[in-house]
């Protein structure tokens, strides 16, 4: 069980003393109980069993920075925080624009204001919470970033922030659980809303899980969108402001390749009579960011259905925003009927892809193939068209 932090213990895990102990298990074998023994015997239960949760949290975060396993985390600050990449890619922004000096209003463990010290930016970073403030300092001593990078402990929207472009990260989470509604995100909206005003430039970091809509009804309407994709996931959507927008209303970025799509909102592509031989599964940026329709239109696609996101075309296409997948067989989704199929092309194994269909992979897969019917290894799309659901085995062109 984790242990809850209090600014005495976090303090603790960045003294030398813990930090050398932690340094001397980063790559031990021992299990985890042996561990922990060692842990609390040299530093008591508390500190010890904090130890534990951040040498756990270290392993995670191995997959989202290069030092990760040096740095310190709680977990909603780890769960919250861009990985690398994307925070490199967005801080090349506010070096393209110009930019020499950075207001970090809400920089949790400081992932983005380490980042952007990293690029050659001064920045202020704010963060209403002590431990986080503890936290982010010493990893900007471990980024050795401390001589561009300064750490304040306080409530970004009661103090008076220098001027300049301002990054907001608003805390989507208590605790261990996610914030789903945006208006109690941590700064609000309004505040946000303030901090941003008569600023050059902002960065407004959310989640792309949440409606654009509704953020677009809370937030400043910003100069452009964008959805940023990396390793096939929506991880970000980011409002750009003022001197950071670069000229267009939306953007897809799919990282870490650093392709692009961009353009206005496009209406819907039109609807096919039929699914023709190939289906395209678009990446789910460009998705968020409502450039299917472009894209679509770019390349004599058409929708599968108005409210499904799948494309379908006559002719084999490559792009790094579409997955592109060969139609071999479609029939309602009857188990029945899909086992035949299944049967048929010798399936044994298939990776499951489904839009508009409440069911899991998992529940579809021992619907569709409970049990081998050879050694081939399929995609099987569980979709919607008009009132029917219907099922797709299809290949999976690389």
């Amino acid at each position: 069980m984790a242990v809850r932090l209090d600014v005495k213990t976090a303090n603790a895990l960045v003294s030398d003393d813990v930090i050398q102990t932690l340094e001397m298990f980063h790559y031990t074998t021992d299990p985890d109980l042996r561990v922990i023994e060692n842990f609390t015997g040299m530093h008591g239960k508390k500190i010890g069993g904090a130890m534990m949760d951040l040498r756990g949290l270290r392993q995670r975060a191995k997959q989202k920075f290069e030092i990760g396993q040096e740095m310190f985390f709680t977990k909603p600050l780890l769960e919250q925080a861009s990985s690398e990449p994307v925070a490199k890619y967005r801080a090349q922004r506010f070096v393209d624009a110009g930019f020499s000096y950075v207001v970090d209003a809400c920089c949790g463990c400081g992932s983005d204001a380490i980042t952007l010290a990293q690029a050659g930016i001064k920045v202020d970073a704010y963060d209403i919470n002590e431990i986080t403030t503890v936290f982010a300092t010493k990893n900007a001593e471990v980024c050795g970033v401390t001589d561009n990078l300064s750490i304040h402990c306080a409530d970004s929207t009661e103090v008076e922030l220098p001027e300049g472009a301002i990054m907001l990260d608003p805390a989507r989470r208590k605790g261990s659980k996610r914030i789903i509604n945006p208006e109690m995100w941590s700064p609000s909206p309004e505040a946000i809303g303030d901090l941003i005003k008569s600023r050059p430039a902002a960065c407004l970091k959310l989640s792309p899980a949440t409606d654009i809509e509704l953020l677009l009804e809370l937030f400043p309407a910003p100069d452009e969108i964008e959805v940023i994709s990396y390793r096939g996931e929506a991880k970000e959507m980011v409002f750009w402001y003022g001197k950071l927008a670069s000229g267009v209303e939306r953007r897809a970025t799919i990282l870490p390749s650093g392709d692009s799509c961009s353009g206005d909102k496009n209406s819907q592509a039109p609807t096919a009579d039929e699914i023709g031989d190939f289906i395209f599964d678009p990446n789910p940026a460009l998705v968020r960011a409502g450039l299917v329709g472009k894209m679509a239109g770019e390349l004599d696609l058409k929708n599968i259905d108005p409210h499904i996101g799948y494309l379908t075309g006559n002719k084999q296409l490559s792009s790094s925003f579409l997955s592109c997948l060969k139609v071999l067989a479609i029939d309602s989704l009857d188990p029945r009927k899909i086992r035949v199929i299944m049967r048929d092309h010798q399936v044994g194994s298939i990776q499951i892809r489904k839009r508009g269909i409440s069911e899991s992979p998992v529940a579809l897969t021992k619907r569709f193939l409970p049990k081998s019917y050879g050694d081939k290894h399929f995609t099987f799309i569980a979709t919607r068209v008009k009132d029917s659901h219907i099922g797709i085995l299809a290949e999976l062109i690389e």
